[in-house]
Parts: C-alpha cells; structure tokens; sequence
C-alpha cells in the first residue's frame, strides 16, 4: 500500500470520526422543553398541608358542612389531568364523603406563590379543560369546577352519569362549583 494512500485513509477515517461525533453530541434534534411533565404515577403524599392549602380546605369544608357533607384527605392518592402549571404546583387532595357513592368527587387544592399566579394559572388550566387532550381525559358529560380562593385554586371533575347518588352529589359539586371566585370552563 502506498504512503500516498494510506494518508488519505487516515483522514478520511478522521473526517468520519468527527461527523459521528457532531452527530453524537449534537442530538437527535427532540425538543424535549416542549413537552408535558409527566401525569402518571401517584404524587407523593404529604403529611401536612401548607397554611394557604389548608385554609383554604378549612373554608371548603366549612361550605360544605352547611349542606350537610365532609371533607377528607383522599387516602387513594388521586390526580386529574393537569395543566403544566397545576402539575408543578404544589397541592392537597381532598374527597367529599358522599355516603353512598364513596368515590364520586375529588377536590384537589393547588397552591401558588401569589393570588396574580393563580389567577394566570387558572386561566391556563380553564383552557386546558377545554381543549382537546383536556377534555378526553374526562367523561363526555363531565362537568368542572374550578376556581380561585387567594393564592390557592381548587379543582373538582364531576360525572353525573357516573355518581350513584345524583342528589347529594349535585348539591357537593354546586357547594364546590360556588366556592371563591369561580373560574369559567367553556367545553
């Protein structure tokens, strides 16, 4: 083999190994920042609520005591579909005893920094429940309850197909629906 050709070998074999490592290090192109965070999975939950979270728990139970109801942490660990700004939030999850359709109706309370960040969060999050890969995460007859009590949004999803108990679960989810200051869901 001629000197002559083997150095052309050799860069040739150098020009391969860079385009294999620019290839390498630059990625395979996914924006990875553009998508979601997770939704699976049960969040980890906590031992104590912060003061927000449970104050505003504390005013919700307080509403729905005067229609004859209860509310208590939610053991089995629930999570709706989320918005990216409720995912990062920090929360409380709640259920309303409903004596005898135990499962029916979630309440989870998110906190944020301010009352400005929640109200901007609730609109992302009203927006979200209304468009496409929001709604399919619900019943078709689904219906919202979402609102902003301070720095704190509370959020309840509520089926009437689904509830054996539609008088008690009506007057729950209304209790819920007329708490704070009620964010609009269009679907």
């Amino acid at each position: 083999m001629s000197p002559r050709r083997s150095a052309g070998r050799a860069r040739l074999a150098q020009l391969a190994a860079v385009v294999v490592v620019t290839l390498l290090a630059g990625g395979c192109g996914i924006d990875f920042s553009q998508t979601p965070p997770p939704s699976g999975g049960r969040p980890t939950p906590q031992v104590s609520f912060s003061l927000p979270i449970e104050s505003t728990r504390s005013a919700l139970s307080a509403a729905l005591l005067k229609v004859g109801l209860a509310l208590v942490d939610a053991p089995e660990g629930y999570r709706p579909a989320e918005s990216p700004a409720l995912a990062q939030a920090q929360r409380g999850t709640f259920k309303v005893v409903l004596p005898a359709d135990p499962g029916a109706l979630f309440v989870v309370i998110y906190q944020f920094a301010d009352a400005a960040t929640a109200a901007g969060a609730g609109q992302e999050a009203a927006r979200y429940l209304a468009s496409g890969p929001g709604q399919v995460q619900f019943p078709p007859d689904a219906r919202f309850a979402l609102a902003q009590y301070g720095e704190t949004l509370l959020f309840a999803a509520w089926s009437p197909e689904r509830t054996s108990d539609d008088e008690t679960a009506r007057a729950a989810f209304d209790t819920i629906a007329g708490f704070g200051l009620p964010i609009p869901v269009t679907r």
